[in-house]
């Protein structure tokens, strides 16, 4: 109890816990950039794309300004227009598996707008002083959050694995708990009165609270109506990527043993593993891909090597990539990883294994790319 009470004790360990649960939810809401995050170049754009996240935020719940009143209301309405716009851009840049179609852009924007906008107004009449820039902002992007975990959780089959994740977030509530009666701060408090850390506490563990919440009302309602299309996750159960694979792109993906790798095929299904593969074509039904191990292939000419310091981003460890190409269902297909490194673009060019036309592929390398990718390989 002394360790733990030494751990706990000061303003470090709360920062401590604090950015760690804010990292921990920057990696769910971000699922597809989430191993860049753990590389240099994440630990810079970390800030800049939650800076970014919180002013998307503020903008969006603007309009709770003139529902409430606000002396300034009128000064705004450029942030007025921004809002449906900014939710609208949102909803778009955070899409869960399956179709990304015009009606579930205007959905989920929608829902960022109502939801920012009532979170503004809930706090607002429980005494925060949501017209600060500050604390308005920390009050919105709570919201924003919660909305978008609970989409990527609700994207995902099954109900124990909701159970599961609930009981961690209210875990880190209870931590944060636990540092509020060591260091004898009032967890709850009167807003307009309450300490800067009181203050900092309340505006964490609610949109915690919130998310804990949300998450186990869908585990319930998922458990007793399981017909309700609302609650069910997509129906491809191993890709919980957003869109399909296309050449130059690395993924996650379910592949079958080859019958040289001593796990043959048995009586019933092909035996395989989730493993990381370069895409070289795709079409509507599959995908033409190199498979990546990180078992050493140095001894064998059929394999490229591929140093860790010039793949980070889309590997995370020492790997080989298999020259014998292999075919992959659609539904096999699990995550996005990135876009492959130049360098190996150009040897598999040079070795024939690329074979598309050059006007093809200037497309292909010219097809929009998200922000993080271009930064990734320009």
């Amino acid at each position: 109890m002394t360790v733990a009470a030494g751990l706990l004790n000061g303003n470090g360990a709360l920062l401590f816990i604090a950015a760690a649960i804010g990292f921990a939810l920057v990696c769910v809401i971000a699922w597809d950039d989430r191993t860049l995050l753990f590389t240099p170049l994440g630990l810079v754009l970390l800030p800049i794309v939650i800076a970014a996240w919180f002013g998307g935020a503020a903008v969006i719940g603007l309009p709770a300004d003139v529902l409430l009143g606000h002396s300034r209301a009128d000064a705004i309405w450029p942030g007025l227009v921004a809002a449906p716009v900014v939710a609208l851009v949102l909803g778009r840049r955070f899409r869960t598996v399956g179709e990304n179609t015009i009606g579930q852009i205007f959905m989920r924007a929608g829902i960022l707008l109502v939801g920012c906008v009532l979170a503004k107004c809930v706090a607002f009449a429980l005494g925060f002083r949501v017209f600060d820039f500050w604390t308005g902002g920390a009050v919105t992007l709570g919201a924003l959050v919660v909305c978008i975990a609970v989409w990527q959780f609700v994207a995902i089959e099954g109900v124990v694995h909701l159970y599961v994740r609930a009981g961690v977030i209210l875990a880190a509530v209870g931590v944060v708990g636990a540092w509020a009666v060591v260091n004898h701060v009032p967890v709850v408090g009167n807003p307009r009165t309450a300490s800067t850390t009181t203050l900092g506490i309340m505006l964490l563990a609610v949109p915690l609270l919130v998310l804990a919440g949300a998450v186990l009302a869908v585990a319930v309602i998922r458990r007793a109506r399981p017909d309700l299309s609302l609650f069910k996750a997509p129906t491809r159960t191993r890709d919980k990527a957003v869109r399909v694979p296309a050449a130059h792109e690395v993924w996650n993906a379910f592949v079958v043993f080859d019958d040289d790798e001593g796990e043959g095929e048995g009586e019933g299904e092909k035996e395989g593993k989730d493993r990381p593969v370069l895409v070289l074509s795709a079409d509507g039904e599959g995908a033409d891909v190199l498979k990546i191990t990180s078992q050493d292939k140095s001894r064998f000419d059929a394999y490229l090597p591929l140093p860790l310091e010039r793949c980070r981003g889309v590997l995370s460890k020492e790997s080989w990539l298999e020259l014998q190409p292999a075919r992959v269902p659609l539904e096999e297909f699990r995550s996005y990883r990135g876009l492959c490194p130049p360098w190996i673009w150009a040897e598999l060019r040079t070795r024939g294994l690329i074979t598309k036309p050059a006007a093809a592929m200037v497309k292909q390398r010219n097809a929009p790319r998200s922000f993080i990718d271009r930064l990734r390989n320009p």
